[in-house]
Protein backbone atom coordinates (compact mmCIF):
# COMPACT_ATOMS: atom_id res chain seq x y z
CA UNK A 1 0.00 0.00 0.00
CA UNK A 2 1.09 3.68 -1.14
CA UNK A 3 2.48 5.47 2.26
CA UNK A 4 0.09 8.06 1.12
CA UNK A 5 -2.97 5.89 1.32
CA UNK A 6 -1.74 4.81 4.84
CA UNK A 7 -1.44 7.85 5.53
CA UNK A 8 -5.51 8.99 4.43
CA UNK A 9 -6.34 5.70 6.10
CA UNK A 10 -4.83 6.59 9.59
CA UNK A 11 -7.33 10.24 9.76
CA UNK A 12 -9.93 7.90 8.23
CA UNK A 13 -9.65 5.33 10.99
CA UNK A 14 -8.79 8.60 13.95
CA UNK A 15 -11.64 10.21 12.39
CA UNK A 16 -14.06 7.03 13.09
CA UNK A 17 -13.27 6.76 16.66
CA UNK A 18 -14.23 10.24 16.97
CA UNK A 19 -17.29 10.15 15.15
CA UNK A 20 -18.24 7.26 16.75
CA UNK A 21 -17.49 7.99 20.33
CA UNK A 22 -19.13 11.17 19.59
CA UNK A 23 -22.67 9.39 19.33
CA UNK A 24 -22.44 6.82 21.14
CA UNK A 25 -22.18 9.27 24.49
CA UNK A 26 -25.73 10.27 24.14
CA UNK A 27 -26.87 6.96 23.65
CA UNK A 28 -24.71 5.23 26.36
CA UNK A 29 -26.45 8.32 28.46
CA UNK A 30 -30.09 7.66 27.83
CA UNK A 31 -29.73 3.71 28.48
CA UNK A 32 -28.49 4.86 32.07
CA UNK A 33 -24.86 3.90 31.05
CA UNK A 34 -23.80 7.98 32.63
CA UNK A 35 -20.26 6.84 33.73
CA UNK A 36 -19.41 5.51 30.64
CA UNK A 37 -21.08 8.56 28.77
CA UNK A 38 -18.76 10.34 31.05
CA UNK A 39 -15.89 8.99 30.35
CA UNK A 40 -16.39 8.98 26.25
CA UNK A 41 -17.52 12.90 26.47
CA UNK A 42 -14.19 13.81 28.33
CA UNK A 43 -12.31 12.28 25.78
CA UNK A 44 -13.15 14.64 23.65
CA UNK A 45 -13.23 17.39 25.55
CA UNK A 46 -9.38 18.85 24.81
CA UNK A 47 -10.37 18.24 20.82
CA UNK A 48 -13.68 20.85 21.14
CA UNK A 49 -15.43 22.99 23.38
CA UNK A 50 -18.40 20.74 23.51
CA UNK A 51 -21.05 23.52 24.18
CA UNK A 52 -24.46 21.80 24.71
CA UNK A 53 -26.39 24.81 22.51
CA UNK A 54 -23.85 24.63 19.80
CA UNK A 55 -24.26 20.63 19.39
CA UNK A 56 -26.62 18.17 18.39
CA UNK A 57 -29.02 16.18 20.50
CA UNK A 58 -29.59 12.25 20.83
CA UNK A 59 -32.29 11.07 22.73
CA UNK A 60 -32.09 14.50 25.20
CA UNK A 61 -28.74 14.49 25.28
CA UNK A 62 -25.99 16.40 23.71
CA UNK A 63 -23.81 14.61 21.31
CA UNK A 64 -20.01 14.52 22.40
CA UNK A 65 -18.67 17.20 20.10
CA UNK A 66 -20.35 20.34 18.40
CA UNK A 67 -21.63 20.14 15.27
CA UNK A 68 -18.43 21.74 13.37
CA UNK A 69 -16.37 19.56 14.80
CA UNK A 70 -18.96 16.68 14.08
CA UNK A 71 -19.35 17.69 10.58
CA UNK A 72 -15.37 17.82 10.25
CA UNK A 73 -14.55 14.27 11.22
CA UNK A 74 -17.47 13.37 8.86
CA UNK A 75 -16.23 14.80 6.21
CA UNK A 76 -12.57 13.75 6.87
CA UNK A 77 -13.87 10.33 7.12
CA UNK A 78 -16.17 10.50 3.79
CA UNK A 79 -13.30 12.10 1.71
CA UNK A 80 -11.00 10.32 3.00
CA UNK A 81 -12.52 6.74 1.93
CA UNK A 82 -12.96 8.35 -1.82
CA UNK A 83 -9.63 9.28 -1.45
CA UNK A 84 -8.25 5.80 -0.89
CA UNK A 85 -9.93 4.86 -3.66
CA UNK A 86 -9.01 8.11 -5.99
CA UNK A 87 -12.50 9.13 -6.06
CA UNK A 88 -12.05 12.33 -5.14
CA UNK A 89 -11.43 15.56 -7.86
CA UNK A 90 -11.62 18.80 -6.39
CA UNK A 91 -10.50 21.73 -8.82
CA UNK A 92 -9.12 25.02 -7.37
CA UNK A 93 -12.28 26.88 -8.10
CA UNK A 94 -14.26 24.58 -5.97
CA UNK A 95 -11.89 24.38 -2.94
CA UNK A 96 -11.65 28.10 -2.86
CA UNK A 97 -15.63 28.02 -2.80
CA UNK A 98 -15.30 25.77 0.08
CA UNK A 99 -12.79 27.67 1.88
CA UNK A 100 -14.72 31.19 1.26
CA UNK A 101 -17.11 29.36 2.79
CA UNK A 102 -15.97 28.13 6.10
CA UNK A 103 -13.71 31.31 6.84
CA UNK A 104 -17.36 33.53 6.43
CA UNK A 105 -18.66 30.99 8.83
CA UNK A 106 -15.84 31.18 11.06
CA UNK A 107 -15.19 35.11 11.18
CA UNK A 108 -18.98 35.71 11.56
CA UNK A 109 -19.03 33.17 14.83
CA UNK A 110 -15.59 34.48 16.28
CA UNK A 111 -16.27 38.40 15.46
CA UNK A 112 -20.14 38.23 16.42
CA UNK A 113 -19.73 35.37 18.73
CA UNK A 114 -23.47 34.46 20.23
CA UNK A 115 -24.98 37.79 18.74
CA UNK A 116 -24.66 35.98 14.94
CA UNK A 117 -25.78 32.82 15.25
CA UNK A 118 -25.19 30.93 11.98
CA UNK A 119 -26.70 27.93 13.69
CA UNK A 120 -26.04 24.76 14.23
CA UNK A 121 -26.68 23.20 10.27
CA UNK A 122 -24.46 25.75 9.18
CA UNK A 123 -21.70 24.93 11.16
CA UNK A 124 -22.34 21.36 10.51
CA UNK A 125 -21.74 22.04 6.69
CA UNK A 126 -18.91 24.23 7.48
CA UNK A 127 -17.42 21.49 9.27
CA UNK A 128 -18.31 18.77 6.96
CA UNK A 129 -15.95 21.62 3.91
CA UNK A 130 -13.44 21.64 6.87
CA UNK A 131 -13.12 17.96 6.24
CA UNK A 132 -12.81 17.85 2.66
CA UNK A 133 -10.64 20.79 2.38
CA UNK A 134 -8.17 18.82 4.81
CA UNK A 135 -8.04 15.65 3.07
CA UNK A 136 -8.01 17.55 0.07
CA UNK A 137 -5.22 19.36 0.78
CA UNK A 138 -3.54 16.47 2.38
CA UNK A 139 -3.70 14.57 -0.57
CA UNK A 140 -2.36 17.11 -3.01
CA UNK A 141 0.56 17.60 -0.88
CA UNK A 142 1.63 13.52 -0.66
CA UNK A 143 0.83 13.47 -4.33
CA UNK A 144 3.13 16.30 -4.58
CA UNK A 145 5.96 14.82 -2.81
CA UNK A 146 5.70 11.67 -5.00
CA UNK A 147 6.01 13.04 -7.79
CA UNK A 148 9.47 15.23 -6.75
CA UNK A 149 10.08 12.12 -5.39
CA UNK A 150 10.12 10.28 -8.85
CA UNK A 151 11.40 13.84 -10.67
CA UNK A 152 14.87 13.39 -8.45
Amino acid sequence: MKIRKVIVLIFCLYSLFFLFGSTLAPILAYLKCYELSAKLTSTYMFSCHQQPDRSFWLFGYPVALCCRCYGFYLGVTLTGFAALFDRIKINLKLFACFLIFCLVDIITNVAFGHRFNTGNTIRFIAGILMGILFITGLNYILKLRRRQKNEN
